[in-house]
């Protein structure tokens, strides 16, 4: 074999590898332009909903005791609710307490129309639900897909919660967008 005729092997052979990775690429970037496509919006105002129950659509169903002793269940809920999902050791669950609290402290119906579920199973859960008790009905659940994670869609934390009845109205993953309940 000539010299010339390795040289054009060797290019066509380059040609052809780099052929195949232009192709790779140019699927990637499809797969990626479907996904920026998908209608959701993007950037830092584009806040995901941390709750997958879509609002004007009922929780699932759960059946679990409160802090109390007391059975909540999703047929029993009623009026506007406002539900905190928290966890200890979780740095914006902690930034966010305090003012979980202040929105709890003024929901209409009082401490009735709020439920906090402090998930986890680490130490810190007992002083978190201390903390919560005077304001909601603090329910709790060790395992990660529980029934309450399950009902209601929890897909980040902390994630909070408005209910008319058994209804999402909204949800968020900042306190702070909590409307006035009384409006609510």
């Amino acid at each position: 074999m000539s010299y010339a005729t390795a040289a054009v092997t060797t290019v066509g052979a380059l040609c052809l590898v780099n052929m195949v990775l232009l192709l790779a690429v140019i699927r990637r970037l499809g797969e990626h332009t479907r996904l920026l496509a998908d209608g959701r919006p993007r950037g830092p105002a584009a806040e995901p909903a941390p709750l997958d129950v879509a609002p004007g659509t009922r929780v699932g169903e759960f059946e679990v005791t409160d802090a109390d002793g007391g059975q909540v269940t999703r047929d029993g809920l009623s009026g506007t609710t406002l539900v905190g999902f928290l966890a200890p050791g979780c740095p914006l669950c902690e930034d966010s307490v305090p003012e979980f609290l202040a929105r709890a402290q003024a929901a209409p119906g009082g401490r009735d129309q709020v439920l906090a579920v402090v998930l986890g199973a680490s130490a810190g859960v007992g002083e978190l639900c201390e903390r919560l008790a005077p304001v909601a009905r603090v329910l709790t659940e060790r395992e990660e897909g529980g029934p309450l994670v399950r009902a209601f869609g929890v897909g980040a934390l902390p994630a909070y919660g408005v209910l008319r009845d058994d209804v999402m109205v909204a949800s968020y993953a900042l306190p702070e967008r909590i409307p006035d309940l009384a409006s609510a």
